[in-house]
């Protein structure tokens, strides 16, 4: 028996199915040869060339659908944003970005121009010194953390927030930075403060209704030196606090890195060890320069600092806040140190070991920080005053915070009767009349040299989107009132 095959016509739908998939595995497979083996370098063309940076002939692949960026032949970075929307978004994708550390290594003859343009010498130091900053953390914006992170990038061995439960004011508030969270991210796994950096959260729980105001402020602060002290900071480090919105200028910082400081070098056992800044203030918005210099942050050796200096050496002060606040006036050159107790040769509390007459003064706190006398180098700082993501926002801080304002979040309060460093953020944006005996507004930072601008100035994308953004909800802010005002006249018409 014989059986006869007939060949099967092949349809028209067939073919086409099967050039489908002959086309698709071809596509997948040079894609995949693309992915793995030949990064290909984003041009200017489709992102922002800020994004693009020299990394000594390696290529930066950045990619903003897949939320990741690289270096060619190393591990790609992952971007955090937790709650970050719009400009703020942006900033924190600049900030995160892998970069060099531009000024990393030491050049004597920059170094050497460096000191002297803060009036200091060169001392011939090869290595810098270590710094350790710390800052409370709450409801800050990522517009003021992104833009210090951005002047800071690499500087510091260590930096530590400390994050409450509650205001000082009382108010309760939830944690926004505990372990795991998006937020908690940013700052500790991101690298926006450098390759090196390491960045650790504590929090302060105490439900002391007493404790309340600047108290339970330097009762959260003093867990910056507890923290420097289990991580190892010695006398020969620097110690940094400041509030999450200011900064030193980067140069700055080098400096203190390097040159001869004399409140570092020359304190006479720690009578004036405290180098003070003189800030820049903008309020709201990069475009908005104000005449006001604030006195903050403040550095202190870590020779002169409670718990890391010699405390068998420095005399134990009289501090107002169940002691963890600053020191007593007699204590201090303002009250021309009364109360300090004079050396004896018998005495061992505040004179040497070799039994002479030297004095010594009182160790700083962290509440010291922010009250005791120091120097203050001119133009050496900048504080992103204001700089929150919305008016709501904003109207929150004024009503809860260090220095409330009973009524601030009643929306029927034009927002620039908060407070007159509002109005003077209002006046700028808005480009409305401003006037104040005390300071004035100077529209645009632009107008200063480029040694004094905060490093987040380069970014013109994100500066003009900042300032759009902040126009806008001064805007609807303020069509709030307008809007209720006319259901009222409406309402009283009709009756």
């Amino acid at each position: 028996m014989t059986t006869t095959y007939t060949k099967r016509p092949t349809s028209k739908l067939s073919r086409c199915a099967s050039f489908r998939i002959i086309l698709a595995s071809i596509i997948f497979i040079l894609t995949s040869v693309n992915i793995f083996f030949a990064p290909k370098l984003l041009g200017p063309a489709e992102y922002p060339s800020n994004f693009l940076h020299d990394f000594k002939g390696r290529s930066l692949i950045y990619s903003y659908n897949d939320n990741t960026i690289g270096i060619s032949g190393s591990r790609n970075h992952t971007f955090f944003y937790a709650d970050a929307t719009n400009s703020s978004r942006l900033l924190l994708q600049i900030a995160q970005t892998p970069r060099p550390i531009p000024d990393d290594v030491i050049n004597i003859t920059m170094e050497q121009q460096r000191c002297r343009r803060h009036g200091l010498q060169y001392g011939n130091r090869t290595t810098r010194r270590r710094i350790f900053w710390g800052s409370l953390l709450a409801d800050d914006s990522w517009h003021a953390i992104g833009s210090v992170a951005l002047e800071t990038y690499g500087i510091f061995d260590l930096a530590v927030f400390v994050e409450s439960n509650l205001t000082q004011s009382l108010y309760h508030r939830d944690i926004r930075f505990f372990p795991g969270s998006e937020a908690w991210d940013v700052v500790t796994k991101s690298g926006m403060f450098g390759p090196t950096t390491k960045v650790i959260v504590d929090y302060y729980y105490k439900k002391d209704p007493n404790l309340r105001g600047l108290e339970r402020e330097h009762a959260q602060r003093a867990l910056i030196i507890d923290r420097w002290k289990k991580e190892g900071m010695t006398k020969d480090d620097i110690g940094y606090i400041s509030d999450a919105d200011e900064t030193f200028t980067r140069d700055f910082l080098r400096a203190m890195q390097v040159c001869l400081v004399p409140e570092f070098e020359y304190h006479n056992h720690c009578e004036l060890p405290l180098v003070r800044a003189d800030s820049w203030t903008f309020e709201g918005s990069l475009r908005c320069l104000t005449s006001l210099m604030k006195n903050t942050p403040s550095l202190v050796i870590g020779e002169c600092i409670d718990k890391i200096g010699d405390s068998t050496k420095h005399p134990k002060p009289e501090r107002g806040w169940n002691g963890i606040g600053w020191m007593s006036d007699g204590w201090t050159k303002k009250g021309k140190f009364a109360s300090l107790p004079k050396p004896t040769n018998n005495e061992t509390g505040n004179i040497n070991g070799a039994g002479t007459t030297t004095l010594y003064y009182p160790l700083l706190n962290a509440a010291d920080f922010r009250r005791f006398y120091g120097h203050t180098y001119r133009k050496s700082g900048f504080h992103f005053h204001n700089f929150f993501s919305s008016i709501a926002a904003l109207r929150f801080k004024y009503n809860t915070y260090g220095h409330p304002v009973g009524n601030a979040q009643n929306e029927m309060l034009p927002v620039e009767n908060i407070h007159v460093d509002v109005k003077a953020m209002i006046s700028c944006v808005m480009d409305r009349p401003f006037s104040n005996p005390k300071f004035r507004v100077l529209k645009d930072g632009m107008d200063f040299s480029n040694r004094k601008k905060p490093a987040v100035y380069q970014y013109k994308e994100y500066v003009d989107a900042r300032h759009r953004e902040i126009y806008n909800e001064i805007l609807i802010d303020e069509s709030k009132r307008i809007k209720t005002r006319q259901l009222d006249l409406k309402v009283n018409t009709s009756k």
